[in-house]
C-alpha cells in the first residue's frame, strides 16, 4: 500500500493536454503521442465540430512519424511540437487546420507553450513517482527493521543516533524519540572488547575506518542500568568525499544470558576464580605456548593448613570468606597475565608463564607463602592459616603438556611439601633440590 495516491502516467496527462488545447483551439486538430521503447504510440486527437476525423488521424499520424525521427517537424501544414523532460524526447504534440493553409502563429506559440509546460509537468510528475517509490521502499525497510529482534542502530560521523528499531527499544529500554538524537556510546557507556581483550571505542572505530567492518562483543548499560553483553558487527557507512565514513551502522544482539552461563561452567560460584574445567583449558593453551618457544610454564598447586579446624570452629560462612579472601590474595600476588584456579575445597592452582628464569618461581612461591600467612579479620573472628605447594614445570619445544598429566604431577609434590617446614616441593628432583638448598 503507498504512502500517497500515486500521480496520473504519461498517457492520461498528454490525454488532458490534448483536450485543453482542442478546448482553446476550437477551430483545429490536435493529435498527441508518446516516444516508446519501440517506438512512438499514438495517444489521443480531438476534432472540431465538422471536421473530417480522417485530417486529424493524418494528423496523428503525422505526430507519430515525426517522433519516430526528430521529434519536432513540420509535415505538410501541420505543426508538430516536441515534449521534453530532463532534455529527453518523452512524445509530441500536432495541431492542423481542417480548412488547410498553415496554423497561425499565435496558435503554433500557444502550442509550444503548452508542449514546455506540459514537459515539465510529466517531469515533476516522474520526480513525484520517484519519491513515492523511495518513500514506499523506505516504510518497507523501516517495517523489516523493526521486524528484526537484533537492535539496528545507526548513527552520524560523531557518534549521534540518527535512527534506532524497535529491537533496540526492547534491548535498551529507551524509546526511538528519547534515543535519536543522543551520543550513542554515551547513552549505552560502551566498551568494546575484542578476543575478550577491551579496546578503545576510538580504537574500535579506526579499525572499521581501515577495514569497513568491526565483529566484537561490547558491554553496555540499560536504561535500567542493568549491565548487558551484546555481540556486535559495525560497519561503515558510505564514505564522505575525503575517504572517512559518513556514519555508522551497529548491529547488536543480546548475549547477556549465555555469556553468564558460560561463566558460570567455568567459574567457581564461591571465589568467582576459574575451575577446574577453565583450569585444564588454559594449561593446555600454555603448553602450546611453551611447544612454540614462548618460554617454560609452571603449575602451583595449593592446600590450605589449617581451614579444616577454622571451619569447624567458626563455621561454613567463616570457612567460606577465607576462602573469597585467600582467592583475592593469591589474585593480587600474582601478575594479572599469570592465572588462578579454585578446584574445590580448599585447593588452589596457580600457572605461571613466560618467567624467564625459574629463580622467578621461586620468588612468587614466597610472595605466595608470606600473602596467605597474614593474619585475615573476618567478619566474626580473626584467623591466620598457611599453604603447602607442589610445583610442576614444563619446558622446551619438544614437550607434550598434558594438563591433568601436570596438575597431578603438582598435586603429589604438595603432599611432600606438607612435611616440609618450607611448605614447598618441586616434581623435579633437581629443583627441589635447589629449594631446599640455604
Amino acid at each position: 500500500m503507498l504512502l500517497l495516491d500515486a500521480p496520473p502516467d504519461d498517457g492520461h496527462l498528454l490525454e488532458r493536454l490534448v483536450s485543453a488545447i482542442g478546448a482553446e483551439l476550437t477551430d483545429c486538430c490536435v493529435a498527441g503521442a508518446l516516444a516508446g521503447p519501440a517506438g512512438a504510440v499514438p495517444v489521443v486527437r480531438t476534432v472540431p465540430c465538422g471536421a473530417d476525423p480522417a485530417l486529424a488521424g493524418a494528423l496523428l499520424d503525422d505526430v507519430v512519424t515525426a517522433l519516430d525521427g526528430s521529434g519536432h517537424a513540420t509535415q505538410g501544414e501541420a505543426r508538430v511540437v516536441p515534449l521534453l523532460a530532463r532534455g529527453a524526447v518523452i512524445g509530441a504534440l500536432g495541431v492542423l487546420q481542417p480548412a488547410g493553409g498553415p496554423v497561425p502563429l499565435a496558435d503554433g506559440a500557444f502550442v509550444e507553450a503548452a508542449a514546455t509546460v506540459a514537459g515539465g509537468v510529466i517531469e515533476h510528475s516522474h520526480a513525484f513517482a520517484a519519491t513515492l517509490e523511495l518513500l514506499e521502499d523506505a516504510r518497507r525497510q523501516g517495517d523489516l527493521l523493526d521486524a528484526i529482534s537484533d537492535a539496528i542502530v545507526s548513527c552520524d560521523a560523531d557518534g549521534v543516533i540518527v535512527s534506532w528499531n524497535s529491537g533496540a527499544e526492547r534491548l535498551y529500554g529507551y524509546s526511538s524519540g528519547d534515543a535519536v538524537g543522543c551520543d550513542l556510546l554515551a547513552l549505552l557507556a560502551t566498551a568494546c572488547v575484542t578476543e575478550g581483550v577491551e579496546v578503545g571505542a576510538a580504537q574500535m572505530l579506526q579499525d572499521v575506518a581501515a577495514a569497513g567492518r568491526w565483529e566484537g562483543e561490547l558491554r553496555e548499560r540499560r536504561s535500567d542500568a542493568a549491565q548487558l553483553t551484546v555481540l556486535s558487527s559495525v560497519s561503515a557507512l558510505h564514505a564522505a568525499t575525503d575517504g572517512t565514513p559518513a556514519g555508522y551502522v551497529f548491529v547488536n544482539r543480546d548475549v547477556t544470558e549465555q555469556r553468564r552461563q558460560e561463566h558460570e561452567a567455568a567459574h567457581d560460584v564461591l571465589t568467582g576464580l576459574p575451575n577446574r574445567r577453565r583450569l585444564v583449558g588454559r594449561i593446555r593453551d600454555a603448553g602450546e605456548r611453551v611447544r612454540r618457544g614462548g618460554g617454560p610454564m609452571a603449575v602451583l598447586f595449593l592446600d590450605l593448613n589449617g581451614f579444616k579446624p577454622v571451619n569447624d570452629r567458626h563455621g561454613h560462612a567463616v570457612g567460606d570468606e577465607l576462602l573469597i579472601r585467600i582467592a583475592g590474595r593469591l589474585a593480587g600476588t600474582v601478575r594479572s597475565t599469570d592465572f588462578v584456579a579454585r578446584l574445590g575445597g580448599d585447593e588452589f592452582v596457580v600457572v605461571l608463564e613466560q618467567f624467564g628464569a625459574v629463580e622467578r618461581v621461586m620468588s612468587v612461591l614466597r610472595r605466595i607463602l608470606h600473602a596467605v600467612e597474614e593474619p585475615m579479620e573476618l567478619s566474626t573472628a580473626t584467623v591466620t592459616v598457611s599453604t603447602s605447594i607442589g610445583v610442576a614445570l614444563a619446558e622446551g619445544a619438544d614437550v607434550a603438556v598434558d594438563p591433568e598429566h601436570l596438575v597431578k604431577a603438582a598435586d603429589e609434590a604438595m603432599y611432600r611439601a606438607k612435611r616440609r617446614p618450607g611448605r614447598v616441593a618441586f616434581a623435579d628432583p633437581d629443583l627441589d633440590r635447589r629449594w631446599l638448598e640455604p
